[in-house]
This record gives C-alpha cells, sequence and structure tokens, in this order.
C-alpha cells in the first residue's frame, strides 16, 4: 500500500512538472515566435513620439509616422508602464510596424518581448528535463497523466465560449481595430509634459538617474561573480571533453544539503578508474526532487591525475555545457543591463522640420 501511494505521488510530481515544463515552453516560444514575427515581417519607419495614452498611472507612447509611399499614421506603443523617460515629446524613434495593423507599433530596439520569452523557455527547459531524468517512467505516469488530461480537458470544456456567441473573424477583425482601415483615436493622446509637470518631470529623471547610478555596481558585480564563475566551469568542462576519461559508475547515495529556504540531493557515485582504483565523488549538481536515485548506472567523465576532485557525471556534450553557458549569458546580459543604466537615456532629437512645439498642436488640435 505505501508503495503504491509513494508511486502515485512520484508520478504526480513527475506529470505536474511535464506539464508545467510545456506551459512555459509554449508560452515562452509563443512570446519569442511572435517577436521573430514582427522583427520578420513588421514594416520598419522612423517615427516621432506625439503624446502618451495614460491609464492608471501607466503610459503607452503613441508615435507618428511616415511611410515610403508618403502616407502619415499614427500608431500606439503595444506595451505601456510607468516609466517616463523615453516618452519626450519630439523625440524619434525606429519603429516596426505591425503588418496587419498600421496603428500598433514598438520600439525597434526594444528587447523586453525576447527577455521574457527566454525567462519562461529556460524554467521550461529545466522542469522537462528534471521530468524526464528525474523520475522513472512508469504505469502509473501513465495513469496519472490521462487523469489529468481528461481533467484539463473538463476545465477547456466550461470556458469554451457557445459556439452562437463566438464572433466571427472580421467582426473580431473590427473589435480589434485591425486591417488596411484601422485607425486611432487621438482623443485620448496627451504629451507627457501635460500629465506630468516639467519640474516633475525633471524630478524623475533625476530620481531614476540616481537609483540607476546606485545600482549599477551592484549590478555590475553581480555580472562579474556570474562570469567569473562560468569561466571556471567552462574551464573545467573544456579540460575534461579534452583530457578526460570515461568509465561506469554507480550512485550510491544522495547527500542532503541544506540551505537557507530549500534543500538539495546531491549523487554520491562511485566508479573505478583505468588504474583499477575505486573512487567516491560527490557530484556538483543537485536538485529537488533528487535527479539520481541511489542504484541509478551512470557514466563517469574525470581526469587521471585527480579522479575524486575532477569527476563528474557525464551527461553529454550538451548539458555538460549548459550551466557554463548559461552563467555566460546571465553574466552578458547582467553587464548589459549595468552599461545601459549607467549610460541613460539617449540626447532627445526631433525630425528635421518639426520640433516637439509643432507635435503639441497638432495633438491639441
Amino acid at each position: 500500500m505505501f508503495d503504491f501511494i509513494f508511486s502515485g505521488l512520484q508520478a504526480y510530481n513527475q506529470v505536474a512538472m511535464f506539464i508545467g515544463a510545456l506551459i512555459c515552453l509554449g508560452i515562452g516560444g509563443l512570446i519569442l515566435g511572435s517577436s521573430f514575427y514582427w522583427r520578420l515581417h513588421a514594416l520598419r519607419a522612423t517615427g516621432t513620439i506625439i503624446g502618451v495614452i495614460g491609464k492608471d498611472g501607466m503610459y503607452a507612447p503613441v508615435y507618428r509616422y511616415t511611410l515610403k509611399d508618403g502616407q502619415t499614421h499614427e500608431a500606439k506603443s503595444d506595451t505601456s508602464s510607468g516609466w517616463l523617460r523615453g516618452k519626450e515629446t519630439g523625440r524619434v524613434v525606429q519603429l516596426l510596424i505591425s503588418p496587419h495593423n498600421p496603428t500598433q507599433a514598438r520600439s525597434a530596439h526594444d528587447y523586453l518581448f525576447d527577455l521574457v520569452g527566454v525567462v519562461f523557455l529556460v524554467p521550461g527547459v529545466w522542469l522537462g528535463y528534471t521530468a524526464v531524468t528525474a523520475y522513472p517512467v512508469t504505469r502509473m505516469t501513465w495513469i496519472i497523466a490521462g487523469l489529468m488530461i481528461l481533467y484539463l480537458a473538463e476545465r477547456v470544456h466550461r470556458i469554451i465560449i457557445p459556439k452562437g456567441a463566438r464572433l466571427s473573424i472580421a467582426e473580431w477583425r473590427k473589435q480589434h481595430n485591425l486591417g488596411s482601415g484601422a485607425s486611432l483615436d487621438l482623443n485620448d493622446v496627451k504629451p507627457i509634459e501635460q500629465l506630468v509637470s516639467a519640474s516633475g518631470l525633471q524630478q524623475a529623471r533625476q530620481i531614476q538617474a540616481r537609483l540607476h547610478r546606485k545600482l549599477a555596481p551592484v549590478v555590475g558585480l553581480f555580472a562579474l561573480i556570474l562570469a567569473g564563475v562560468g569561466a571556471y566551469q567552462s574551464i573545467k568542462v573544456a579540460r575534461l571533453e579534452a583530457n578526460g576519461l570515461r568509465a561506469p559508475g554507480e550512485v550510491i547515495s544522495l547527500k542532503e544539503e541544506f540551505s537557507s529556504d530549500s534543500t538539495s540531493y546531491y549523487p554520491i557515485v562511485r566508479y573505478r578508474t583505468d588504474k583499477d582504483l575505486t573512487v567516491e565523488f560527490k557530484d556538483s549538481i543537485g536538485g529537488n526532487p533528487p535527479t539520481r536515485r541511489p542504484g541509478d548506472k551512470v557514466t563517469v567523465l574525470y581526469l587521471a591525475d585527480k579522479p575524486q576532485s575532477e569527476a563528474i557525471i557525464d551527461r553529454g556534450v550538451v548539458w555538460n555545457w549548459a550551466i557554463p553557458a548559461i552563467l555566460l549569458v546571465a553574466a552578458a546580459f547582467i553587464t548589459w543591463l549595468a552599461i545601459f543604466m549607467l549610460r541613460g537615456a539617449p540626447p532627445q532629437k526631433s525630425l528635421p522640420g518639426g520640433p516637439p512645439q509643432e507635435l503639441l498642436g497638432s495633438v491639441a488640435q
């Protein structure tokens, strides 16, 4: 009875992690796919901020741009934020115009969606890898998976819109202001300078600049630590891949280690070297749930002159390099963030033939 309950809970955790992986990978893939589609198919133009649409302290910039055919359009940014920086009236922005809606645009240098997509993809890959490697796939796994699929299908069926209440494609496009005849109502567009006083705007900029200058060294130090750890791990893996030997091994136990808010289990592996020495070592990768179980057969990658201190479970070239690669990519991104915080916003520029005051007047009309 105990084994049945334990296997059921184990299968439930495995299936839940796999579903979580599918959700994260689906969301991340959808966001990155949408961003890639924008960059591949969107129209490119140079636009000027003519104002913002504000709601609940969030401001979405509105741009005016001219296409190659000479037609001028207004477009609203598809993202909004409470940041005032970068929303000054008259500011020149390189735009990506929606291929289906000329009233929707985004900055060509805005990589927020790409970052969000990666943030979802990374835990999705980790959850999927853990679900596949940390648990055995048993009959109970398939039973729990079937029950969870039935439950999710019943939930989805409950929230599906009845057929008679569904909108036609044409009506949906009309409600979302899509198509070549789409237009933007400028009545709600106000220059940021009218919504926030000049002194308030300047004060907000100064506060943001001071905060960035204080945080940038901390962010830079964190990036330096990540880069150092990533470089150390890269050198270790490179040395093992170039000069290491492989041998069959077995997980004999798990070492439990506690931190402030979690517990991790690290495999203790025993193997025999090419010199017929029996060696035990703790693998550097642990997890909760544990990624290995006592009795699991593994391949050990080790250095002949340091068979205990320089030994890892060989997970293949891709997964051996996964942690160093993630650390170095994270260090590069955080370094870019620190540089961006120190540089601040670029100087304001105006389009030829139209100073910000003329833009203020055109919006007011």
